[in-house]
């Protein structure tokens, strides 16, 4: 779906435009339910739902959504960037993408959630990055996208192989999501159809 709207998205665009294609694309696809959130990196209100805020080159597109197919949820996040990125936005990607995948590889069965958290929260720290997410990912199940365990300091609830997680460590608009199976050794990659290694470049027209 959002392979499908990125590219759509043209300087001048509103938030709420682009927000509503991505819901109608996702009903399209047979979506039973769908919510989240899109905005410009240039709104500082962040879940404060979509405005008349418009898209400028440069801009980064955030967004969360969640799309319910036959009562189970899928959830991921991508980041694109209208027009040709900067160096500080490369650095600021490739710095999010480092510590979003190193937090994924510890999510393993017997890792407290509160683990998880702390070392987020550590990595964070050794770029200079004060984390004040309450959160740096949570549990998945049927009809409920956000469940126990959920990835918060001190959680002392153990992962257990067969979870899926929704892995996110966020900070500001640099935001990317990914659905994980839980094993015994390294969790398995669910939300494999859409490719984090670069943001998706949205050609400026």
């Amino acid at each position: 779906m959002l392979a499908e709207i990125f590219p759509t998205i043209r300087e001048g665009e509103t938030e709420r435009e682009v927000h509503a294609r991505v819901l109608a694309a996702c009903t399209r696809r047979g979506a039973g339910y769908v919510h989240g959130i899109l905005n410009s990196s240039t709104n500082d209100v962040m879940y404060g739902g979509e405005s008349d805020v418009a898209f400028r080159r440069g801009d980064f597109v955030r967004n969360d959504y969640v799309a319910y197919f036959q009562g189970c949820p899928g959830h991921q996040s991508r980041l694109a960037i209208l027009g040709k990125p900067s160096a500080e936005q490369m650095r600021g990607y490739d710095l999010t993408l480092e510590i979003h995948r190193k937090t994924i590889d510890r999510c393993r069965a017997g890792v407290t959630a509160g683990e998880i958290y702390g070392f987020a929260k550590g990595e964070f720290r050794k770029k200079g990055i004060d984390y004040t997410a309450s959160l740096v990912g949570h549990g998945m199940g049927p009809w409920f996208h956000q469940q126990e365990p959920v990835l918060r300091q001190n959680s002392a609830i153990v992962l257990e192989k067969g979870m899926i997680l929704a892995v996110e460590p966020q900070r500001l608009h640099w935001h990317l999501q990914d659905l994980i199976l839980v094993e015994d050794g390294p969790p398995r990659l669910i939300s494999d159809k859409f490719p984090t290694d670069q943001p998706f470049i949205i050609s400026a027209h």
